[in-house]
């Protein structure tokens, strides 16, 4: 799966812990930081160069499901979610369940924003943030926006994607406010 063969790639770009899983679609989670390395030292290099892999990546997952859906009898689209969290949270291996797991009250915030964001509509509409063909990118402060901002000016350049940036208010979720996505839609891929 063309997933799998990118996360190999990107565990030689720095070592990190990667989780995918099957929903209602394919979902994955990367924590990566200091404290996941047997040796050497995690820089924002490396955690920048995992978030511009991750939007590549979903990019052209967007694309294959795009090739995929012409051939299916049912058309089938797919929305991109990515949600950033700049913010250090522990983590644990749990034995049990073979897998790490968000560790503290504090951080279960992150938790609680990761479920809620998957069903947000735009502040003051009823369109919902996730569309068929689109990468949303939720934040919550301005230095994440304008970090990401870069990635996708790069990522217009590459032809990755068309060059409206929409940057968007998420209206109110249960225990969670002020959130606000950058859309944007991807291009199809030239043959």
């Amino acid at each position: 799966e063309y997933l799998d063969i990118e996360e190999t790639r990107a565990q030689q770009m720095i070592p990190h812990y990667f989780e995918k899983y099957r929903t209602d679609g394919v979902e994955f989670e990367i924590y990566a930081g200091q404290s996941l390395l047997k040796s050497g030292t995690f820089s924002p290099v490396h955690l920048k160069n995992l978030r511009l892999w991750q939007l590549v990546t979903v990019c052209e997952i967007t694309r294959l499901v795009e090739r995929l859906g012409q051939q299916l009898p049912v058309p089938l689209k797919t929305a991109q979610l990515v949600f950033v969290f700049n913010n250090p949270i522990a983590i644990r291996f749990r034995l049990d369940e073979k897998r790490f797991d968000v560790d503290g009250a504090y951080n279960i915030r992150y938790e609680i924003i990761k479920k809620r964001i998957d069903k947000a509509y735009i502040e003051g509409t009823r369109e919902r943030l996730t569309q068929p063909g689109k990468i949303a990118i939720v934040y919550a402060v301005e230095a994440d926006r304008q970090e990401y901002e870069a990635y996708l000016q790069h990522l217009i350049r590459e032809g990755y994607i068309e060059p409206e940036i929409e940057d968007l208010a998420l209206g109110k979720l249960q225990g969670v406010q002020g959130l606000r996505a950058l859309r944007v839609r991807v291009k199809a891929a030239q043959e």
